[in-house]
C-alpha cells in the first residue's frame, strides 16, 4: 500500500513538474534541502514588498527633508508689451527680461535640522523592520519545511497502522470461517480498519496541503516540492545559555526593539522641530537679469538677505508641540510594551528548549528500544515464530515521528531565539549592516 501511494505521489509531482517546465518556469530542486529552500527567502512576497516599500518611502521623505535646506536656482524669462506714459524717457513697447534667481535658507535656528534628523531615524527604523521581515521569512520557510517532513512521517505511520489493522481484520475473518472468532470481533476489526483508512486519506490530504504551503512560502506556488532532505540536527547539541544572557542580547540586538528606539528618537526630533516652528528664518537670495528697457528700477544684479520673524500663529504651534509630545509618549509606551513582550517570549522559548532537551533524551532512548524490538520481531519472523512485523513496525514508525517532531521543534525554537537575540545571520545581502545612528539605550 505504501508503495502504491508513493508511486501515485511521484506521478502527480512529476506531472506538475512537467507542466511547470512546459510553461517556462524553473521547478524547485529535487531533492530539496533546507539550505536550498532558504535561498528563496528574499524573493518578492507581499509582506517583504510592503516593508521594502515603507523603507523606500521613508528614504524619499529623508531626501525631501534634506532638499528643503538646499539651494534653489531657476531661470526666469518674461516677455511683455507695455504702453509707457508720455513722460517716460523710454517710449519703447517691449519690456522683456531674462536671468537667473538663486535662493537659499541660511539659518533657521534648528528647525530643518530636526526635520532631517527625524526623517533619518524613520529610515533607520524601517531598515531594521525590513531586516526583521527578512529573518522572519526564513523562520516561516523553516517551519513550512518541517511541516512537510512531519506530514510525510505521519503518512508513513498511517500506512503501517492501516496495514496492521487490515491484517488483523483479515485474520479474524479467516478464523471466523473456522469458527474461532465471533462476528462481533470481525465487524469491530473491520470498523477499526476503516477508521484508520479514513485517517490515512486525511493525512495524505494534509501532506499535499503542507507541500502547497511550503511552495507558497517559497513564492513558487506552481511548483510543489517532491522529495525533501531531513536537515542536520547537530546544532541541537549546542549549550543552552542562561536566560539572563539571552534577554541581554535581546535588549541590545533585537531588530524590533532597535526599530522602536529609532521611532522614539524620530518622535523626539519632531518635538524639537515643532518647538522651532516660531524661530526666525534667515534666507539669502541673488538675482541677475538682462532687460530690454533701461529703467531706474531695473537692477542687473541683486544680492541680499531676508530675516523672517514669526509673531503670532493663532496657537498652531502650541497644538503641534502638544501632538509631538503625545507621539513621544506613545512611542515610548510601545517600546516598553515590546520590550516586556519579547522578554517574556524569550523566557518561554528558553523554558521550552529545556523541556524539549529532556524530551529528546527520552525519545532517543525509546527509539533505540523500538529499533531493538523491531530487530527482534524480524528475527522471530525469519524463524516463522511470528506471522508478521505489524505491531513492531508501527511502533517504530510512531517513535520516528515523535523523535523527529521533537528535533524540529528544537530547531525552530533555536531559530526563534537566534532571531530575537539578533544572532541569526543573513547571507547574500549587501544591505544587512545596521544603521550607525541607532545604538541601544542611546540618544544621539
Amino acid at each position: 500500500m505504501a508503495f502504491r501511494h508513493y508511486l501515485l505521489a511521484a506521478i502527480i509531482y512529476g506531472f506538475a513538474g512537467a507542466v511547470a517546465i512546459a510553461a517556462g518556469m524553473a521547478p524547485l530542486p529535487s531533492p530539496l534541502t533546507l539550505e536550498q529552500a532558504l535561498n528563496y527567502a528574499d524573493e518578492a512576497v507581499p509582506g517583504l514588498q510592503l516593508r521594502q516599500a515603507e523603507l523606500e518611502q521613508s528614504q524619499a521623505e529623508q531626501i525631501r527633508a534634506e532638499s528643503l535646506t538646499d539651494m534653489q536656482a531657476y531661470l526666469e524669462a518674461r516677455a511683455r508689451y507695455v504702453n509707457p506714459p508720455d513722460y517716460a524717457p523710454d517710449q519703447s513697447h517691449d519690456d522683456n527680461r531674462y536671468g537667473i534667481v538663486i535662493n537659499k535658507d541660511l539659518y533657521d535656528f534648528g528647525k530643518r535640522r530636526a526635520q532631517v534628523n527625524a526623517a533619518a531615524f524613520d529610515v533607520d527604523a524601517n531598515h531594521l523592520l525590513y531586516l526583521d521581515a527578512r529573518v522572519r521569512r526564513r523562520l516561516e520557510i523553516t517551519q513550512r519545511y518541517f511541516d512537510v517532513l512531519l506530514a510525510d512521517l505521519i503518512v508513513n505511520r498511517s500506512e503501517e497502522e492501516m496495514a496492521v489493522a487490515y491484517i488483523r481484520f483479515d485474520r479474524l475473518r479467516q478464523r471466523k470461517e473456522l469458527g474461532q472468532a465471533s462476528n462481533v470481533q470481525v465487524v469491530a476489526a473491520e470498523a477499526q480498519y476503516h477508521h484508520i483508512r479514513v485517517q490515512r486519506y486525511k493525512n495524505i490530504a494534509e501532506q499535499r496541503s503542507t507541500r502547497a504551503r511550503l511552495a507558497e512560502a517559497l513564492n513558487h506556488p506552481e511548483h510543489l516540492p517532491d522529495t525533501l532532505v531531513a536537515p542536520s540536527v547537530q546544532i541541537l547539541e549546542r549549550k543552552i545559555p542562561d536566560v539572563e544572557e539571552l534577554q541581554a542580547l535581546l535588549l541590545k540586538q533585537n531588530y524590533q526593539l532597535q526599530a522602536q528606539r529609532a521611532k522614539v528618537h524620530a518622535a523626539e526630533q519632531r518635538l524639537d522641530m515643532a518647538r522651532a516652528q516660531d524661530n526666525p528664518v534667515l534666507m539669502g537670495s541673488a538675482e541677475a537679469f538682462k532687460y530690454s528697457r533701461q529703467l531706474s528700477s531695473n537692477d542687473e544684479m541683486r544680492v541680499g538677505v531676508t530675516l523672517t520673524v514669526p509673531l503670532y500663529d493663532g496657537r498652531r504651534n502650541d497644538a503641534a508641540i502638544a501632538l509631538a509630545h503625545a507621539q513621544i509618549l506613545q512611542a515610548r509606551a510601545q517600546l516598553s510594551q515590546t520590550e516586556s513582550d519579547l522578554r517574556q517570549l524569550v523566557l518561554r522559548l528558553w523554558l521550552d528548549l529545556d523541556n524539549l532537551r529532556v524530551q529528546r533524551e527520552e525519545r532517543v532512548v525509546l527509539r533505540k528500544y523500538r529499533e531493538l524490538n523491531l530487530d527482534r520481531a524480524r528475527a522471530l519472523y525469519d524463524l516463522d515464530v511470528n506471522a508478521d512485523l505489524g505491531n513492531a513496525m508501527a511502533q517504530f514508525t510512531d517513535i520516528e515521528y515523535l523523535a523527529a517532531q521533537t528535533d524540529y521543534q528544537m530547531l525552530r525554537t533555536w531559530a526563534q531565539l537566534d532571531i530575537l537575540t539578533g544572532q541569526y545571520q543573513l547571507t547574500n545581502t549587501t544591505n544587512q549592516t545596521l544603521p550607525n545612528s541607532v545604538q541601544p539605550h542611546e540618544k544621539p
